[in-house]
């Protein structure tokens, strides 16, 4: 048989060539996967000499399963912390549980915030499935000092550790009032938490500035429990009662239906003169604001000030009629901070005096005196006859007088003469007429100078 040349062109011809080619792919391939199977036997083909490496086999990482809580939970190799809340309010519990220490082993409890050094807050003993579970009280002072904070588990051998962040719930409280409805000193009660113990509350209305309407305090546990409280003032209709701690700034609040006052107010007696008392009674306005009190109107100064108890009341206050009113009067009262309004009244009786003189008649140049009673307390009396003042003089505190003043029947006196006797302050008129006897003869009386009215004989 005649083997094919090079120079046999005819015999490898391309065809040929792409077969030949193909065939020795396929025998290179079989032998590359015998000798992956073979790896003992193989042949190094990698061209640093000596039988092929074998691969390391996979390594499982460990785990294992620890008892918690009655249940069967797996564990990693490190320690591991969890914080329960991790959302800590200042004053409560925090509950600390950590897994992966040493059996029997001391731990430390520490509460790193911020740049701060760590604080040790618990110690407690590994139990013998490696678990920690143990709390701590959250500090006051803590919530609001800036920074991150975090809880740490540590071994007293220094070997394992672990880490949680905790989340300050700083400045939220919490409130609840016995009623939800009424009106401005309306008793109830409140139930609070998530305040310092024993620190001061103030009770606000509808705002949050200004003077407090209330100043609580909390107990030991920072909580508020049944504590007596009035409704302030504040917008009518929807509302809400605010509670701030003055030291922890923690702010609770509960919402309100504000209801409008309809305050009243008596006077008695309802009638009386000028300088009497006459007192008042009222209530329905808000607990311990000041009322002011008006004639007629509200314009100008008020007239009467008064505070209102804790429970919206007023008594025990009374004024003087002042001088000067006649007839029916209108006061006013109105809330200085609810601005709620109630209006009475009283009759200003006039003062009706009684006066005569020493004697009922007599003849030119006899001398008189006057007699009263009727007037206002210690006020002065003006005499006049004919318009004209010609004698004065004061009586005393029942208003009564004796023998007061002087007066000298003229030589030119005609029948009578009308005496009209008016008080200084009061307007209290009352008039008296002496008869005036005819002389027998001229009656020679020098005139008498015009009366000159002293300066504290004016009112």
């Amino acid at each position: 048989m005649k083997m094919p040349t090079w120079t046999n062109q005819s015999y490898w011809s391309w065809k040929r060539i792409l077969i030949a080619m193909v065939a020795l792919l396929v025998v290179v391939s079989l032998g590359r996967s015998f000798l992956g199977g073979s790896a003992r036997n193989a042949l190094d083909v990698t061209g640093r000499g000596g039988p092929a490496a074998e691969a390391p086999p996979r390594k499982e990482t460990p785990r294992r399963v620890v008892e918690f809580n009655g249940k069967k939970v797996p564990v990693g190799t490190g320690p591991i912390a969890t914080l329960n809340p991790g959302l800590a309010r200042p004053g409560s519990a925090v509950n600390v549980n950590a897994t992966g220490f040493d059996k029997g082993a001391q731990v430390q409890v520490l509460l790193t915030i911020g740049k701060n050094k760590p604080k040790v807050m618990a110690t407690d003993r590994v139990d013998r499935y490696g678990v920690v579970d143990t709390s701590f009280t959250y500090p006051w002072g803590a919530a609001n000092s800036g920074g991150r904070q975090f809880v740490t588990v540590v071994q007293e051998d220094g070997k394992k550790s672990a880490r949680a962040e905790l989340i300050s719930q700083a400045g939220v409280a919490t409130a609840e009032l016995s009623k939800d409805v009424g009106q401005p000193g309306t008793a109830l009660t409140v139930d609070a938490e998530g305040f310092m113990p024993h620190e001061k509350i103030h009770v606000f209305w509808g705002r949050i500035t200004g003077t407090p309407s209330a100043v609580l305090r909390a107990d030991e546990t920072g909580k508020l429990q049944a504590e007596p409280l009035r409704v302030g003032v504040g917008p009518v209709g929807h509302n809400t009662v605010i509670l701030m701690g003055t030291k922890s700034k923690a702010t609770a609040m509960a919402p309100f239906q504000l209801l409008r006052q309809y305050p009243s107010v008596l006077t008695k007696p309802f009638a009386a003169r000028a300088g009497e008392l006459i007192s008042l009674t009222g209530k329905g306005f808000a607990p311990n604001e000041r009322v002011l009190g008006y004639f007629g109107d509200v314009s100008g100064p008020p007239v009467i000030t008064m505070r209102a108890a804790e429970n919206g009341t007023i008594g025990g206050v009374a004024f003087k009629v002042p001088y000067g009113l006649k007839g029916r009067q209108t006061l006013v009262f109105v809330g200085e901070q609810s601005r709620a309004s109630a209006k009475a009244g009283f009759l200003a009786q006039p003062y009706t005096p009684v006066v005569r003189t020493s004697t009922w008649g007599g003849l030119p140049g006899t001398v008189l005196n006057f007699y009263a009673k009727g007037f206002a307390p210690n006020e002065a009396v003006h005499v006049y006859v004919e318009d004209e003042l010609v004698a004065a003089f004061r009586v005393d505190a029942r208003g009564n007088a004796a023998a007061a003043g002087q007066y000298q029947i003229p030589a030119d006196a005609q029948k009578s003469v009308t005496f009209r006797l008016v008080g200084a302050r009061s307007g209290g008129t009352g008039t008296v007429t002496v008869k005036v006897d005819k002389p027998e003869g001229p009656v020679n009386i020098p005139p008498q100078p015009k009366f000159k009215l002293p300066e504290d004989l004016r009112r």
